[in-house]
């Protein structure tokens, strides 16, 4: 029974006071009778929701040296860089997350992630605040999640996983080198829906009203490119770098397949209404075979590319200026691409495990008659090794060598880091 504004909570100071003194002048059964309704009032006492907020981060630093062949054409002389690398493993990053319980199982959830460069404090992903993630939404552990906001493409969500170099880790070792959206794509402005996992299967679709990436449209297949940027968010469609994307994934006991496909849009006002959209598709899956666990994945990607890999910074023929930028796209009807790859995960010790990957790009035979310079298949084979000090700070090691990298035909690269990773 409560007072005047008390509630069920506001007795059990009460019953506990009712316990001292039963220890105090009542028989022994009868403390435990007393302690047994204060247990019973305390799970009876209304719960108030509350936000919980997270401060997490990642600092990766380490060491690298890169170096690149001439090309067979002579058109670039070859040149090698030896220095520090900031997240030679991973993206250093400090964020926010964090949620309320709405009731009824529906939970207010927000993810406010920042990427910075450890080497100098920079900013990364275009010099934003929030510029890996920033998005807000609702979830239900039956349901599943809609957000809003700056996110991850789903070839990033279920492919990435596929490699053990990750979506867009280990520099050139990377998955992303090789695929036309299996890097690490964020898309700006973008609604997000999954569904919550179902025998296995969950699905998820997403659209960007503008994904506010820096875009390259090419002239009739040929250089120079006309640059354009979508920077700025507004309501007249074609003038945005729109883009869809969706996914399927089967993941349950020692099995994962995955499928994902996105579609770009691009800016029609820049691109003066003479550019196809560009799509890419990824299916794979992996096996764990008690430890040791085997993947592999093919793509297609048609009318564009993301991320032009710019072994070199003076071979004007084929590169572009995105330092600073966010992800970039180029549009290029010529590009017609078939991506392929085979990984492993070994682990050496309780703390400690091996990896490699082998992945291929092959360019159609339309796309080398058409490319304004001689291409030819890219493949690149990388080796990495991760030795866990504790759980959250580990050392890394990766090596990768690429022939006609980035598809020029005879140019040869090669990269070797170490490093160490602190989580927190």
């Amino acid at each position: 029974m409560t007072g005047r504004g008390t509630s069920v909570a506001h007795t059990i100071p009460l019953l506990c006071m009712s316990a001292r003194e039963a220890m105090k002048l009542k028989p022994l059964w009868r403390i435990g009778q007393t302690i047994l309704v204060c247990m019973v009032s305390l799970e009876a006492a209304p719960a108030h929701a509350e936000t919980s907020v997270v401060l997490y981060g990642l600092v990766d630093m380490g060491v690298s040296f890169q170096t690149n062949s001439p090309n067979r054409a002579g058109t670039y002389s070859g040149d090698s860089k030896f220095g520090l690398v900031s997240g030679g493993q991973s993206g250093s990053r400090i964020g926010l997350r964090g949620g309320e319980d709405l009731g009824g199982g529906v939970q207010a959830s927000f993810v406010l992630e920042n990427g910075f460069e450890s080497g100098d404090g920079k900013l990364s992903q275009g010099k934003r605040l929030f510029g890996r993630q920033a998005w807000l939404g609702l979830q239900s552990a039956s349901l599943g999640y809609l957000r809003f906001g700056r996110q991850y493409n789903f070839s990033y969500d279920y492919a990435g996983v596929l490699s053990p170099f990750g979506a867009g880790d280990f520099a050139r070792a990377t998955m992303g080198g090789s695929y036309g959206s299996g890097g690490i794509e964020r898309l700006s402005n973008m609604v997000k829906l999954e569904t919550a996992s179902l025998l296995g299967f969950k699905a998820g679709v997403g659209y960007a009203f503008s994904t506010q990436m820096h875009s390259i449209y090419t002239q009739n297949g040929n250089l120079p490119v006309t640059p354009g940027e979508s920077a700025n968010y507004n309501f007249t469609t074609g003038d945005n770098l729109r883009a869809v994307t969706a996914g399927v994934l089967y993941s349950k006991g020692p099995t994962y397949l995955a499928a994902a496909y996105e579609v770009f849009m691009p800016n029609m006002a820049t691109a003066d209404n003479q550019v196809a959209n560009a799509t890419s598709w990824i299916v794979g899956g992996m096996y764990d075979f008690g430890g040791f666990k085997l993947s592999a994945a093919y793509g297609q990607t048609r009318n564009g590319w993301f991320n032009p890999l710019e072994p070199t910074e003076n071979l004007d023929t084929i590169s572009f200026d995105s330092k600073g930028k966010n992800t970039s796209f180029i549009f290029d009807s010529n590009v017609s691409v078939n991506s392929y790859q085979v990984g492993f995960i070994f682990p050496a010790s309780d703390v400690s495990q091996v990896f490699g990957i082998w992945h291929m790009v092959a360019p159609s035979g339309s796309m080398q008659a058409n490319s304004a310079f001689a291409i030819a298949t890219q493949s690149v084979f990388s080796l990495g090794y991760t030795y866990n000090f504790t759980k959250r700070t580990n050392f890394y090691a990766y090596s990768a060598y690429g022939t006609n990298y980035a598809l020029i035909d005879g140019l040869t690269s090669a990269t070797i880091g170490v490093g160490i990773r602190h989580k927190f």
